[in-house]
């Protein structure tokens, strides 16, 4: 063996050992320390018995062969994930080079042992013919895989749909592309069978219509007026609030008018908790408006056993509220026929920080998260609402902007109570304007300890100076 060799073999040893500490993905160096240790074992045949051990030309050539094997594998290294990591090459031309580089290293050995290269070369063809017709699919999934890779249509994460399948990408390699499906299995799909069906690559912002049916005795401008600020109201998850959500008529039967919700989905891939989120927004906006969504031909009957539902009594559910504790049960049961009840999904904003508002909110069903959001946009959670709570009462007694929102955890039942209900009640009873007061410097106190971060001292000292204050506020609000 040439003298050189050795240090070769030390040079792609050491070049080895430090690559693989700034590398990621060692495989190749790993293959060329396999082919280093080949390289020892051939070198080691040398002290076997001659009668054992090849000759010196097969020693030498294999062994040469095994060092340009492993130089390949380090260059490869070097050049594709060092010096051009961050450019995208296509796998299949990393490869491509490896494979050929290996094929003259192969006939460069055979061509030092002595065998005849052109013969090999001339009986090709044949060859060549036999194993195209015997590996005809796999020659043509290779084909496409490596149409594939020079197109770059496709890329790991997109979400696909070709014949019936359909998923997320993970890899794309020379023979099959790999997918996980919605149902979180993995299929791996023939490159031919891509390149040779129709191809959807899903954007990242799709839209969709959500048909419903309505019937004509509806006011189209009214309807589609609610169904678009009920979607606009608040964020869904998995909805783009740019483009908005909108509604639009689709078509005109002789049984009803078809509406369709349109909405921009802002992933690829299924959307049925997305489709059912915005169904439900629009079926509780409807509800609110008097328009109860429901098959056309049971509308009537529908309608009367909504209005027929079991409902928690109103004058219990005024009767448990700290701020009307001093009414009595005549005045509370004339003051719950102002009640409106409402229904509101989950998500839905019931009341916005900084909006104009005359009414307060009593829970009878459901689940209601109170947060203030600062000045630097940062939102701070301030009580959790559950059925007998109550919210709004600041803008109900006293006509000021919200000063803070509402939204609903879960689907949230509840009365609504405007100014017009109230305003003889704070006019017949002084005493009430004055208990009210006592409750809103309350609730003003732990806003403000959210706000401020007040200590316990500081924050009772400004509730007693703040009841006066806003019983000054109510009466001025009612002019009592």
């Amino acid at each position: 063996m040439h003298p050189a060799d050795y240090w070769f073999a030390a040079a792609i040893l050491a070049l080895a050992l430090a690559l693989w500490a700034v590398v990621p993905d060692r495989n190749r160096l790993r293959a060329a320390f396999g082919m280093l240790a080949l390289w020892a074992a051939i070198l080691a045949s040398i002290l076997l018995p001659a009668s054992w051990r090849p000759g010196d030309i097969v020693i030498a050539s294999t062994g040469a062969a095994l060092l340009e094997a492993a130089a390949i594998q380090i260059v490869v290294v070097i050049v594709f994930d060092v010096l051009m990591r961050k450019i995208q090459i296509p796998k299949f031309a990393m490869e491509t080079l490896i494979v050929g580089s290996y094929a003259a290293v192969l006939f460069n050995l055979l061509y030092r042992v002595g065998v005849n290269v052109t013969g090999i070369f001339a009986t090709s063809a044949v060859a060549a013919a036999v194993v195209g017709l015997a590996l005809q699919d796999m020659l043509s999934n290779v084909a496409g895989g490596i149409a594939l890779e020079l197109e770059n249509v496709i890329r790991p994460g997109d979400f696909i749909h070709v014949g019936e399948w359909s998923g997320w990408v993970q890899h794309v390699r020379l023979r099959h592309t790999a997918i996980t499906s919605s149902e979180g299995d993995t299929v791996l799909l023939t490159n031919s069978q891509i390149t040779r069906s129709a191809l959807t690559i899903f954007s990242s912002a799709h839209r969709h219509f959500i048909p419903f049916a309505m019937p004509y005795a509806l006011d189209p401008h009214e309807l589609i007026s609610t169904v678009e600020v009920a979607l606009r109201a608040s964020p869904i998850p998995g909805i783009a609030t740019d483009p908005a959500p909108s509604c639009l008529v689709r078509e005109m039967t002789p049984g009803h008018v078809g509406y369709a919700a349109v909405i921009w989905f802002t992933r690829p891939g299924p959307h049925e908790a997305e489709i059912s989120a915005v169904l439900m927004r629009i079926y509780f906006a409807l509800q609110r408006a008097g328009i109860p969504a429901s098959e056309i031909s049971t509308l009537v009957e529908l309608r009367q056993e909504a209005k027929s539902m079991a409902t928690p009594n109103p004058v219990d559910v005024l009767r448990r509220t700290p701020i009307l504790r001093l009414m009595p049960d005549p005045d509370l049961i004339e003051l719950a026929s102002h009640l409106e009840h409402l229904s509101f999904a989950a998500g839905e904003h019931i009341i916005r920080q900084g909006e104009e508002g005359d009414s307060m909110y009593f829970v009878v069903a459901g689940e209601v998260e109170i947060f203030f959001r600062s000045e630097d946009g940062e939102e701070r959670r301030l009580s959790h609402m559950e059925p007998g709570d109550f919210f709004g009462e600041a803008s109900l007694l006293t006509g000021e902007a919200r000063n803070a929102s509402a939204v609903a955890l879960s689907r949230v039942d509840c009365y609504r109570l405007e100014k017009s209900g109230l305003h003889g009640f704070i006019q017949r009873l002084p005493e009430l304007a004055e208990d009210m007061s006592v409750v809103l410097a309350h609730r003003q106190m732990q806003l403000d300890s959210v706000r401020e971060k007040l200590d316990r001292e500081t924050a009772l000292r400004r509730e007693a100076e703040s009841q006066n204050e806003f019983l000054k506020r109510i009466r001025r609000f009612f002019a009592t």
